[in-house]
């Protein structure tokens, strides 16, 4: 797998999809998104760096370690032990807990692609498995924000 087209493709995707959002100016599904609070946003918010933060510290450890303060939990990540599954899971849940009001199929989706990205990291998996998983939970991850959701201040 070209991991660098991947990754490519990924960030020009989560790009594309931010920049839409942001012009159209309110969720694409308007009649099934839901208003998150500030205190829930920021949760999700804190989730996707804690989660962004996991996935780059195992695929672009150079890049993570030339900042000082993050090298070592970059570490303790790679590691894969119980504290890297930690760094995992309690960032999916709490994201799961913040955008627990979305749509029950978008809920769904995202519940399923963090199980498999989780599942795939840290049972024996082959690694294009698991870029599999990933790239769907980026999608969908991507996705329910900018079709589902309305900010605190947002009127319908």
């Amino acid at each position: 797998m070209n991991q660098p087209f991947l990754w490519g493709g990924l960030l020009f995707f989560t790009g594309a999809v931010a920049i839409l959002r942001l012009v159209v100016g309110r969720p694409l599904l308007r009649l099934r998104s839901v208003r998150v609070g500030w205190v829930w946003a920021s949760v999700a918010f804190a989730s996707g760096l804690a989660l962004v933060f996991h996935c780059a510290a195992m695929f672009f450890g150079p890049w993570i370690d030339a900042v000082p303060f993050l090298q070592a939990p970059a570490d303790m990540v790679r590691l894969m032990g119980v504290g890297s599954e930690i760094a995992y899971w309690v960032p999916a849940a709490a994201l799961l807990v913040a955008w627990r009001r979305v749509w029950w199929p978008a809920l769904a989706a995202l519940v399923v692609t963090l199980a498999g990205v989780g599942v795939t990291m840290y049972w024996p998996f082959p690694l294009s498995v698991h870029l599999a998983w990933l790239t769907a939970v980026i999608i969908v991850g991507s996705l329910v924000p900018t079709l589902l959701l309305r900010g605190p201040l947002a009127v319908r």
